[in-house]
């Protein structure tokens, strides 16, 4: 073996070469790059015989040995081995779907290697090649067109139901919102809004009790049960008005088909003296309230004339039905062959009967209360239905703020899954199989290293997310409040 022969370098493994630094010890001569142990013996060889003293040589990090720094393992690499070309093995059974490769890969997998082969990238670089970039991209796309997907056929149509429900839940509670300003027609014909008719309310209620606590007649009002008893009445007279029709215009009122135009002649006048008898006594005792005093009774003021001429006709209304029955009632007994005084008993009986009844229906109607109480039973009447239809909307209301916290959470769930999946496949799946493998043979990843993390485009996601996260209730009276919390205490309606 020549000198020339002996201190050629043989190839060695960029993995395995010796690292720059010097050992610790003495000063050691440097080894050119890329020399073996055989070659640094044969260079020691040589040196002798040029009469230098040789350097003592680096051992070789994979020879054992005994002695010091011997056997010792060398400073480790950040670079695993190198493979040139990818096991055809691994490729031809990835093909059949055995390998480790995905089989659609399987024939562009050569190319990522030998695209990271020549990048000459740092070990610890995660950065994509041009080649891996397109692989990774069409991943990216694929995951964006699935996220639209999902969104448009899940989340679309909650967020439309949502809106939905915030904009009948935001309208329902402006309503209740304004519903003090909801006009109301008083007694007097003007028209008062809910909460001016909720004051005068107040304002009478307070009137009526200072004056019922002074022992004032004035304001007390007839039972229901006495009004219910006085329809009996006036059906009695309705009765009373047909035989006695039915006697004048002498008709069968138990045979109407004997004459039929009869009959139905005096069932028609009978209703209209029992009805228009009830209905003028009832409207003169209604009017006639105006006039009534604290002991209940009706006073009548000086120069009132018309309201004398009304307690007249009054009167007169009340007695002479009674008169006009009492009188056929005796000429009926004396033609059945009654005796004289009998049949006047019975007529006088039946009239004064009659007299008294036309005298309740005055009196009851008289009677029962004054123009205030009037005037607070038909304030309470339309306010108590106004209440009653506040708490309707108002269980409404809480009924649809309980829909619309369902509807959001199970919506806001379906967006994270769809999130977490899209996620999922931009950042698994065959493409970072490949990448993982062809990068591993390449042997330009580190031990701790990973792919670049891929984020799809998600604006139409997070557009959607937030229109389902925005709750839309921001009424300047409600303020800006999300359904399902508690609402304020409006006042009572």
């Amino acid at each position: 073996m020549t000198d020339h022969q002996a201190t050629e370098p043989l190839p060695f493994p960029r993995a395995l070469r010796v690292p720059a630094e010097p050992l610790a010890g003495s000063p050691v001569e440097r080894v050119p790059t890329g020399t073996t142990m055989v070659g640094t013996r044969a260079h020691a060889a040589a040196s002798a015989a040029s009469g230098r003293t040789p350097a003592p040589a680096v051992p070789d990090a994979t020879t054992p040995g005994t002695g010091e720094g011997v056997g010792q393992p060398a400073r480790a690499s950040s670079r695993p081995a190198v493979r040139e070309a990818l096991p055809s093995g691994d490729l031809v059974a990835s093909l059949f779907g055995v390998g480790p490769l995905p089989a659609r890969h399987a024939l562009s997998a050569p190319r990522l290697h030998d695209e990271r082969l020549r990048a000459e990238l740092d070990p610890t670089s995660d950065g994509h090649t041009p080649l891996e970039a397109a692989l990774r991209l069409r991943t990216e796309v694929a995951a964006e067109r699935w996220l639209a997907r999902r969104t448009r056929g899940t989340l679309d149509p909650a967020a439309r139901r949502l809106t939905a429900l915030v904009s009948t839940h935001d309208g329902i509670a402006r309503r209740l919102d304004r519903s003090g300003s909801e006009p109301l027609v008083d007694t007097t014909g003007h028209t008062v809004t809910r909460d001016g008719a909720r004051e005068t309310l107040d304002r009478l209620s307070v009137a009526v009790e200072e004056s019922l606590d002074a022992g004032s007649e004035k304001h007390r009002t007839e039972s229901r049960a006495r009004k219910r008893l006085l329809l009996g009445f006036v059906l009695a007279d309705f009765a009373l008005f047909a035989y006695f029709m039915s006697r004048i215009l002498n008709v069968d009122i138990f045979v109407p088909a004997t004459d039929p135009i009869a009959f139905t002649t005096s069932i028609v006048f009978a209703l209209l003296f029992t009805l228009g008898i009830a209905y003028s006594l009832h409207h003169f005792g209604h009017a006639h309230r105006a006039h009534k005093g604290d002991d209940g009774e009706i006073v009548v003021p000086e120069g009132a004339v018309g309201l004398r001429l009304q307690l007249v006709f009054v009167h007169v209304m009340m007695v002479l039905p009674g008169v006009l029955i009492g009188v056929r009632i005796v000429d009926d007994s004396l033609v059945a062959g009654a005796p004289l005084g009998l049949a006047l008993l019975l007529g006088i009986a039946i009239g004064v009967v009659m007299a008294g009844i036309n005298q309740m229906i005055y009196r009851t109607e008289f009677r029962d209360g004054t123009t205030t109480t009037d005037r607070l039973l038909h304030l309470g009447r339309h306010l108590r239905r106004a209440h009653r239809r506040d708490q309707k909307l108002e269980l409404r209301l809480d009924r649809l703020e309980r829909r619309i916290v369902r509807t959001a959470a199970r919506a806001e769930r379906s967006a994270a899954r769809i999130e977490q999946t899209g996620d999922r496949r931009a950042n698994r799946g065959p493409s970072v199989r490949t990448l993982r493998y062809t990068r591993s043979m390449a042997g330009t990843v580190a031990q701790d290293s990973a792919l670049p993390h891929v984020v799809p485009a998600r604006g139409y996601l997070d557009e959607t997310v937030r229109q389902i996260r925005d709750p839309r209730v921001a009424d300047a009276a409600v303020g800006e409040r999300a359904p399902g919390t508690p609402r304020p205490q409006r006042p009572a309606r």
